[in-house]
This record gives C-alpha cells, sequence and structure tokens, in this order.
C-alpha cells in the first residue's frame, strides 16, 4: 500500500513484489521526513537512494518480464524510460537548488503518486503471464535442462549448463533452509562460473561474429550488474535466497540462454562438436 492508501497490485513475481514494496517504503520514508521539516541536505540522500532503488527495480523487471514472454517488454521498458527521466530531473532540482520544505513536500507526493499510476496502470498488463511464469516448478530443479537451452557449440552449452546446475543447486539449499554461509558459498560459486562463461563466449563471439561483441559485452556487463544486486541484497538479509533464485535468477539466466544468445549467435560459423 502507497502512503496515499492506494494498494499497488501484486504481481505473482516475489522478486518484483519485493521491490515495489521497498520503492514505496522509500518513498514512505520521503514523505515523512519531508512532513516533518527535516533539513534538505539530510533528505536528499534518500531522494538519491530512490533513483537508484528505482533504476535497479525497472532493470529487473525488464528481464524477468521478456524472460517471461510479454511481448510488448519494449512498450514498457519506453514507460519505464520516461517515468524515470521525469523524476530524475525532479530529484536533481531538489539536489541542485535551495528549496523549500513544502517543495520537497510536494515532490515527495509527486514520487508517491507516479509511481502508484505505474504499477496499477501498466504492471497489469503482464501480471497474469508472470504470475504463471512464476509458479514454483515440479520437483527440485528450477531449470530443466533440455536441447531448447544449446546453441550447438559444445563449450558454451557445457558452460551454460553449469549455471544452470549451480542455480538449481542454490533453489534447492533456499528449500532446505540452508545455513547462510551456505547460500554464500553458492552465490559465489554461481558468481565465478559466470565470468569465466562470459570471457569465454566473448572470445568465441569475437572469432565467429565481431560486428555482435561489442553489443553483447554490454548485455554481459549489465547481467555482472544485476547478479551483483541481488547477490548483496541477499548476502545482506534484505533478499530471500529463494525468492532470489525463483523469481530473479531463473528469469535472468533464461533470458540469456533464450534471447540475447539465440541473437548473438545467429549465422556464426563455428566448429561444433
Amino acid at each position: 500500500m502507497t502512503t496515499d492508501g492506494h494498494t499497488v497490485p501484486r504481481t505473482g513475481n516475489g522478486f518484483i513484489d519485493v521491490t515495489h514494496a521497498a520503492l514505496m517504503d522509500r518513498v514512505g520514508t520521503i514523505r515523512r521526513a519531508c512532513a516533518k521539516g527535516v533539513p534538505r541536505h539530510v533528505v536528499v540522500p534518500h531522494f538519491d537512494a530512490f533513483v537508484d532503488e528505482m533504476h535497479a527495480h525497472f532493470d529487473h523487471e525488464e528481464v524477468i518480464i521478456r524472460a517471461a514472454g510479454f511481448h510488448r517488454w519494449e512498450e514498457h521498458a519506453n514507460q519505464h524510460a520516461m517515468l524515470e527521466q521525469q523524476l530524475v530531473r525532479l530529484v536533481d532540482y531538489v539536489r541542485e537548488c535551495d528549496v523549500t520544505g513544502d517543495f520537497l513536500c510536494t515532490v515527495a507526493g509527486t514520487l508517491d503518486a507516479a509511481l502508484c499510476r505505474h504499477e496499477i496502470r501498466h504492471d497489469g498488463e503482464y501480471a497474469a503471464l508472470v504470475r504463471s511464469a512464476s509458479a514454483a516448478p515440479d520437483g527440485p530443479d528450477l531449470i530443466r535442462w533440455d536441447s531448447r537451452y544449446e546453441l550447438g557449440i559444445a563449450p558454451l552449452d557445457a558452460q551454460h549448463r553449469q549455471l544452470a546446475d549451480c542455480l538449481n543447486e542454490l533453489h534447492r539449499a533456499s528449500l532446505g533452509h540452508a545455513p547462510e554461509a551456505d547460500v554464500a558459498a553458492l552465490l559465489e560459486q554461481m558468481h565465478d562460473h559466470a565470468q569465466a562463461h562470459f570471457a569465454m563466449e566473448e572470445g568465441v563471439l569475437r572469432s565467429v561474429a565481431p560486428s555482435r561483441f561489442v553489443a553483447h559485452r554490454a548485455h554481459h556487463q549489465a547481467l555482472n550488474a544485476q547478479f551483483a544486486r541481488v547477490r548483496q541484497a541477499v548476502e545482506s538479509g534484505g533478499l530471500d535466497a529463494g525468492v532470489a533464485a525463483r523469481d530473479f535468477l531463473r528469469f535472468w539466466l533464461t533470458d540469456h540462454l533464450l534471447g540475447s544468445d539465440r541473437v548473438a549467435f545467429a549465422g556464426g560459423t563455428v566448429t561444433r562438436q
């Protein structure tokens, strides 16, 4: 629920819903501080944190809805970009200008109202699809490996399968309420496998489709940033490991396997083993 009493619809994806709630909590903190007349220099860091969290939320949400098969994900991403541009301009003004307390309250209310409108009006468009895609699978594995995940390039397919195995192990650990140290070790292992895989994939792509190398490397950099943020949230206790695995990392990995890699390696010539 927002600070104005509006109920933000739940999407059925635990990760999206948790980050929605965290954003609204951040806005609530800002509104309460402004209402109490807290000095601008004290409130501004909360505005900056809001911008950072909003950007990450939109970025992660786009991964999930794209991997879930929401065909209008690009339109949704454009909505995110326009909303973010508008709200960042407001926050920049607050940061750079000596504004009054009343103006701070107005900006905080605008953040609240704009986010609420977006989440009620636009996020509902994908909710049914994402709810279905986010359902916990039968059995212990989040990703059951089959031929649809394969590029036909043996070393890359082996590494992709290794990443899926890491994710499945993390999921099983969360189901078994594994100790925090074990979860941290699994996240470290998945990170190491991802780094090795991205390096090899970029090397192969540079040789078979050099015109796509720069864009795909940028894609890997985005994946690294997303994983790092989720890992930090889990290890700090701010995000449940099961939610991270089931409701974000599953989509993060399948989007890479079935989305960007298919485009990057389409038509490339490489020795297949």
